[in-house]
């Protein structure tokens, strides 16, 4: 399974979610390949980095055409479950206390309850309504991504749809964590790490900027150094999704 990107055991895990979804059912008298090829198809593509439907295909023994349709079935498909898959937990319950004390003792900041980070998810091609904003400073046409996880590196919300010269902190502004608080703390003094490019809130708690960052005396260098400590783990998630879904 080293071409999918994932053991047998989460492969059967993953069809087992998806594989009643309608969107692989038909009617037609030319049945549909099963769900297992289908989902094995996307997964293919989703792991490589740059691979064209054309070479897949060819190394898959399969049509082109066929290929895209596969994987468009089946990212259709996870879509539906990301509700179920991506989720803050529901606060005051015991999932969100077990988040919350998880993150206090990994972190050593009380009342922490989430690291967020922004990413740029890079398209091959610039998009045609617009494109100009999609062109990043690392002169790439990309997708800003704003993800926050838990101390498992665990993703527990993500957003998307901005082009990428839109700042994080512009960004994340405008998403229902910052406008709608009450869906996602159970305290006032519950709050998220996040690095500079943020601002500070009530809610969002980011690194002292200069002057004082780099002054030893009052504890600004040793506050701004245990929070990139802690903060950095939602990095890590990040790292981890590009390196197994490199395209």
């Amino acid at each position: 399974m080293a071409f999918f990107r994932m053991k047998h055991n989460s492969f059967n895990q993953l069809l087992t979610l998806i594989r009643n979804d309608p969107i692989f059912q038909n009617e037609s008298r030319n049945p549909q390949a099963s769900p297992a090829i289908q989902v094995a198809t996307m997964l293919y593509f989703l792991g490589f980095n740059g691979m064209s439907t054309v070479r897949g295909a060819a190394q898959l023994a399969i049509g082109e055409g066929t290929t895209r349709l596969y994987c468009n079935r089946s990212i259709s498909a996870l879509l539906r479950l990301l509700p179920l898959l991506i989720k803050w937990p529901e606060p005051e319950s015991r999932e969100f206390w077990d988040m919350r004390i998880g993150i206090e003792l990994e972190s050593g900041f009380p009342g922490c309850v989430g690291f967020l980070d922004g990413t740029d998810m890079v398209l091959r091609y610039g998009p045609s309504y617009h494109g100009e904003t999609y062109f990043n400073r690392k002169k790439q046409y990309a997708l800003n991504v704003q993800g926050i996880c838990d101390s498992k590196r665990k993703f527990t919300f993500v957003t998307s749809g901005c082009p990428s010269s839109v700042g994080d902190a512009t960004f994340f502004c405008g998403t229902s964590f910052l406008k709608r608080p009450n869906l996602f703390f159970s305290r006032p003094a519950e709050y998220i790490l996040a690095d500079k490019a943020y601002r500070v809130t009530c809610r969002c708690m980011t690194p002292y900027k200069e002057p004082l960052a780099s002054h030893e005396a009052g504890g600004y260098k040793d506050f701004n150094l245990q929070l990139a400590e802690a903060q950095v783990k939602v990095e890590h998630a990040f790292g981890v999704l590009k390196n197994r879904w490199s395209s």
